[in-house]
């Protein structure tokens, strides 16, 4: 099989969930899947074509997002479409956030398409908007991010997500032809008990301070303003120390926000595979504010790390962050952010003594259930429908209707 991701939420030269995805993806198919040939387009500042495994990568130069000085978009289409008819793929990845599903379709009228769904747009555009135009012209944004959604995703045979929560709200608006395919962990770097975690006790004392870590990009959809002002009203209460992980254009406003408090660090960007298992060792608890998650990485590697969780009780986090495994907080509230850090950083046993506790869900398994999926999609296309466990679309033996049959 012959596979092409096109995506333009990889962020050049950073960290992010996209660029973590198509890393493990690549990974994957080189070991497992013998006679696949992979190739992905991506953003970038300058154009070069390199190899990940055995995937071959294809970065175009690209220009800046506005606003986000560290995320370019894709928009040289020509060059798109060049790369994906001299590639001849089988099947192409898209994402759902942008006009890259119409370019592939126009560039290859017969190939199935599959967008993944990795960000929520009327959650993501509409909620800062509240605050800055009040709650009619936000719903108004709203409704024209689900039409933006509606257009992007039109030329697609199947839409992927990685959350039940945001399956159920695209459902709600009348999209169908949906596949859930919940992303997974790197079970070799993030470990439980193996890592030494703090919070097994090795090494920890009921002194100590609780130490709270977030891993992000930091940016404003990412709401870790919401976060340090939680830490303001924990600090009050107790002895507390807050690690930020992560880069981006909301740093410093953050770091003016903390206003010096030599009791938050910000440490960068650190290297995936390197630093992140023993930071995640190293800490209490995480701690992620976004309301805009459909799924959230970070989240699953600390739980695979023995770490519990409070998160926005909104999107990904509702499917992993359990009772057992932490606390869900309302969106846009730090003082609930604040009692719910509290209520687990007071029970410092809320942990994991064992892989048992984790989600057996490893990168294997996701990209077997992604690539059941994409036979599925491909034997629609030859019409001999074959439907794998959980997939719950429709085949089609012609060119795709819309995957969205609600209002246009």
């Amino acid at each position: 099989m012959r596979i092409c991701d096109l995506t333009t939420l990889y962020i050049d030269g950073a960290e992010s969930g996209v660029n973590t995805y198509l890393h493990e993806k690549a990974r994957f198919l080189a070991r497992r899947r013998e006679g696949a040939r992979h190739v992905a387009i991506v953003p970038g500042r300058a154009n070069s074509r390199e190899r990940l495994f055995d995937t071959t990568v294809y970065t175009l130069k690209s220009v800046r997002a506005p606003g986000k000085p560290d995320h370019r978009i894709l928009t040289d289409f020509s060059r798109i479409r060049e790369i994906l008819r001299a590639e001849s793929p089988d099947i192409v990845e898209t994402d759902c956030v942008y006009y890259l599903g119409r370019v592939a379709r126009g560039a290859l009228p017969d190939v199935p398409l599959v967008g993944f769904y990795h960000v929520h747009l009327p959650t993501f555009i509409a909620r800062p908007s509240v605050l800055r135009f009040g709650k009619s012209a936000a719903a108004a944004i709203e409704r024209m991010a689900w039409r933006y959604v509606r257009f992007c995703t039109r030329p697609l045979d199947r839409v992927l997500v990685s959350s039940r929560d945001i399956e159920s709200r695209l459902v709600r608006e009348g999209f169908n032809r949906i596949d859930y395919v919940p992303l997974g962990v790197n079970l070799d770097l993030f470990r439980s008990r193996a890592n030494g975690n703090g919070n097994h006790g090795n090494g920890r004392h009921a002194g100590d301070p609780v130490v709270i870590l977030h891993v992000g990009r930091l940016s404003p959809e990412k709401n870790q303003r919401d976060l340090i002002d939680a830490f303001r009203i924990l600090s009050r209460r107790g002895d507390y120390r807050l690690q930020i992980v992560g880069d981006g254009p909301a740093r410093g406003d953050l770091e003016s926000r903390a206003a010096g408090d030599d009791r938050i660090a910000f440490l960068g960007t650190r290297p995936y595979a390197q630093d992140m298992p023993r930071l995640y060792a190293s800490a209490d608890l995480l701690a992620q504010p976004s309301p805009n998650e459909t799924f959230s990485l970070t989240i699953l590697e600390a739980i695979a790390s023995g770490l519990p969780v409070v998160a926005v009780g909104q999107g990904g986090p509702v499917d992993l962050v359990t009772p057992e495994r932490g606390e869900l907080a309302r969106p846009g509230d730090p003082h609930d952010l604040a009692a719910k850090i509290e209520k687990v950083a007071s029970r410092r046993s809320l942990c994991f003594s064992s892989r048992v506790h984790v989600p057996a869900r490893s990168w294997d398994e996701t990209f077997d259930r992604l690539l059941a999926v994409y036979d599925s999609v491909l034997a629609a296309r030859r019409g001999s429908v074959r439907r794998p466990g959980g997939v719950r679309a429709a085949g089609r033996t012609s060119r795709p209707e819309p995957v969205s049959a609600g209002r246009a």
